[in-house]
């Protein structure tokens, strides 16, 4: 007898292991983790997502004839100690994990807590709660058999052919990832070039908000009776975690996922292209798919959201700008930082170019303060688990890296606030793409800016108590002098820069007067920052 164990963000039945057991004799196996669930205090609906997507499918591998165990575990080694010891199995198959050390675990095939806490420990951990999941989860290899297979279909690229494209000696940038992918999958391609005779729209995707803008409404499910269940115990046992639960409605089986795709491909697809940098309080969804929680725990996969979309082009339901501007956000970046992630841990997570060493102040968890670009996207994600990829970046890592906050306190927030959020995708987004925290490994120049992009690409400045067209006044935007005075004081860093030089040259013509203005200013901004009593979750 064989024990498939399907951890809970593989939920999909094309997976290696479905085929490699008869579902009339083997056992599949799913274990809710109090202790992997308890890691980090996460987003009370991405809880929710996990635990009730988990037993919908359990639900419907049972209604296709396939025997399953499902456990509630005080923790994974206590729920395959427990399986063990009720069934039969010789082999436990698990497909690889997304998670590093998991996955390295695995690799390593480590038998003992003092060799884990030798080679790996001591070297690779950050956390003390991870330290002790690491140590319980090495135990399981005393008494197991583990067979580890591909995570494909969950990911279009196998982790074992990153080290073909992105290598020791070259450039990790995305275009070029991004468009040998392309290639090779044939995607938006006519023969060997990009359909359009472009790779990339971008440059047509950052059209600002205007007025009378509407936007088709996203598509929202209703929580049955499992997912009011699972909801129930959230708000019971995990009380102290962060957000909310009475908004949830994330697909939680394959059919909801698969109309949710279908409804975002027919009706929103057309309007997401030209304004999907774009930024408005009344409606923080816009066109956005929100399609990503779904795909990171295998309810589709991105070549199913791919095909879809691509199709959509074909069929003329959408224009070629806003089809491969939501391909590239599958393929040209999901993709990627999966890459970055798997061949750069586990040094990847202790990145630290700017040597930024402040706290996050507390309402990154609250959303009380003035600047009404933070606090509104801090309380859409508290009510929905939500922001999209402009709100992450240009608002909240943006404002995050002006205030010279640790890394990884940034991308451990991330990792708590987001329904969506896992390692994979968060370290390589945050500390890379956000911060440069890595020091230009996955982006050319750092995506700071001050409150005049986020003034063009939204309507947030308009509702503000600050002044967007102050300076450095008493009612200055606070993101026009921390800008100015983190050039300043990282020119040596970032002066020689390519992509730098025109800001350099802009900040360099102003008058001296202006200057200083700017950087007193910005100086007693970071000053009060320092001043502020953060209530951060963060251990690390």
């Amino acid at each position: 007898m064989k024990t498939l164990w399907i951890l809970g963000d593989q939920l999909n039945k094309e997976l290696a292991g479905f085929k490699e057991i008869d579902p009339k004799k083997d056992i599949v196996l799913m274990i809710e983790s109090k202790e992997r669930s308890r890691l980090r205090r996460v987003h009370k609906q991405k809880v929710v997502l996990i635990f009730s997507a988990m037993r919908h499918f359990a639900r419907d591998l049972i209604a296709e004839g396939y025997r399953v165990d499902y456990r509630e575990a005080p923790s994974f080694t206590k729920g395959l100690e427990e399986h063990f010891n009720k069934y039969n199995s010789t082999t436990c198959l698990v497909h690889e994990p997304t998670d590093y050390f998991i996955s390295k675990l695995f690799d390593q095939k480590i038998n003992s807590i003092d060799k884990l806490t030798k080679d790996v420990l001591d070297k690779d951990f950050s956390s003390s709660s991870k330290i002790k999941f690491e140590e319980n989860f090495s135990k399981m290899y005393d008494l197991i058999d583990f067979k580890l297979l591909s995570e494909e279909p969950l990911f279009l690229v196998p982790k074992k052919d990153w080290g073909n494209y992105l290598t020791k000696n070259e450039s990790w940038k995305q275009d070029k990832v991004y468009r040998r992918l392309r290639k090779e999958f044939n995607i938006l391609m006519d023969g060997d070039r990009p359909l359009g005779c472009k790779w990339s729209y971008d440059t047509e995707n950052r059209k600002p908000p205007k007025e009378g803008l509407h936007f088709e409404e996203a598509i929202k499910f209703i929580p049955d009776r499992i997912t009011r269940e699972v909801m129930a115990k959230i708000q019971e046992e995990y009380s102290d975690y962060f957000g909310e639960t009475d908004s949830f409605s994330w697909p939680v089986t394959r059919k909801e996922a698969l109309e949710a795709l279908n409804h975002f491909i027919d009706r929103r697809l057309k309007t997401y292209g030209d304004y999907q940098d774009a930024m408005l309080t009344e409606n923080p969804l816009m066109s956005h798919s929100l399609l990503s929680g779904a795909i990171n725990i295998g309810l589709i996969t991105p070549k199913e959201v791919i095909d879809k979309a691509e199709s959509a082009y074909h069929q003329k339901k959408a224009p070629l700008p806003a089809v491969e501007g939501f391909i590239r956000q599958i393929l040209g970046w999901r993709e990627y930082v999966r890459g970055v992630y798997l061949r750069s841990m586990p040094k990847y997570e202790k990145v630290n170019y700017f040597g930024h060493q402040r706290s996050l102040p507390e309402y990154f968890w609250t959303g009380k303060t003035d600047l009404h670009c933070v606090a509104t996207a801090v309380m859409e994600v508290k009510k929905s688990g939500y922001n999209h990829h402009i709100q992450r970046l240009m608002v909240l890592g943006n404002w995050a890296n002006l205030l010279r906050i640790r890394p990884q306190e940034v991308s451990e927030w991330f990792l708590e606030v987001y329904a969506d959020a896992y390692e994979w995708v968060v370290l390589p987004n945050v500390l890379g793409m956000a911060l440069y925290a890595d020091g230009g490994l996955m982006s050319t120049k750092p995506y700071v800016s001050s409150g005049k992009y986020i003034q063009r690409m939204s309507n947030y400045c308009d509702s503000c108590h600050y002044d967007i067209n102050d300076k450095a006044g008493e009612k200055a935007c606070p993101f026009h002098a921390l800008y100015w005075t983190f050039l300043e004081d990282h020119r040596g860093l970032l002066g020689s820069n390519p992509r730098m030089r025109l800001m350099y040259a802009n900040w360099d013509r102003q008058k001296e007067e202006n200057r200083d203005a700017l950087l007193k200013k910005g100086r007693e901004l970071l000053k009060e920052a320092k001043a502020e009593s953060p209530t951060s979750s963060y251990s690390g």
